[in-house]
């Protein structure tokens, strides 16, 4: 591919500073490469045969690139709202569990250890895992467990029924954070934003073959909203990945509320 994928997800798992400066470089090398081309020899005598091309034609690439943004922008605000929806259920359900074993003592005793247990494996454990999109063995097997401890408890059936139905709500509200977490980033949509970047930038050359430093200032122009826009997005693509991932601790806020070992 013309955007290598590798290189995509090293720009994407920098700081938001170093991905607005790795952008700045690759975007301002075109640019003097844009000017080198169009202006010096050998290449110029070729290059200028192509003047003519009238200001407007730079809107057509522009346009493409500002409703790529605007539908990925969109996009990654949604997907940070489900995320933090998700998270937020997974208390809701876990809290709930809390409340509702509190009162039963030794009958319903194993239930809120299995809760810490599965709370401290997704926050210690799963929460890294998530960076790359997958799930920890570790917090499967602590859910599995806390299902086991809330159907052996030995209590009343309806209540016990409540306590599968959360534990259920529980497992529902993982694979919702699980599924969020797998699917981004999404390599092609970020492709073709700084691909059609890159033909912007070389749509304002083409309209500039006229002077050398009209040339630059305008792509001086356009790459800085570019770096700036795309630099802020890319910073939350990932809910659950640096460097403004969705934090664990509405969970681990849980702990307080939990027997310890």
């Amino acid at each position: 591919m013309l955007v290598d994928i590798d290189l995509l997800h090293f720009w994407m798992d920098q700081p938001t500073p170093v991905m607005a400066l790795m952008l700045a470089m690759a975007m301002g090398a075109l640019a003097l490469f844009l000017c080198w081309i169009s202006f010096y020899p050998p290449f110029a005598p070729h290059v200028q045969h192509w003047r003519g091309v009238v200001p407007p034609f730079v809107g057509v690439p522009a346009v493409l690139f500002g409703l790529l943004m605007t539908f990925l922008s969109q996009d990654v605000w949604d997907a940070n709202r489900r995320a933090y929806r998700a998270v937020a259920l997974e208390r809701e359900q876990l809290a709930t569990l809390v409340a509702l074993t509190g009162n039963h003592g030794a009958e319903a005793a194993n239930v809120p250890r299995s809760i810490r247990d599965y709370v401290e494996a997704v926050a210690g454990v799963e929460w890294k895992t998530m960076e790359k999109g997958e799930e920890a063995p570790e917090a499967e097997s602590a859910l599995n467990a806390l299902t086991r401890a809330v159907s052996s408890a030995k209590i009343e059936p309806a209540f016990q029924r409540a306590l599968i139905d959360t534990v259920l709500k529980l497992r529902s509200a993982r694979e919702a954070r699980l599924a969020i977490s797998g699917a981004y980033p999404d390599d092609r949509k970020w492709a073709a934003v700084i691909l059609i970047a890159f033909i912007t930038q070389i749509s304002i050359a083409v309209v500039h073959l006229d002077r050398a430093r009209p040339q630059l200032l305008a792509q001086a122009i356009f790459c800085a909203a570019a770096i700036v826009t795309i630099s802020l997005v890319a910073a939350v693509e990932e809910p659950y990945a640096p460097p403004k991932a969705v934090s664990s601790e509405p969970l681990e806020s849980l702990l307080e509320k939990l027997p310890g070992d």
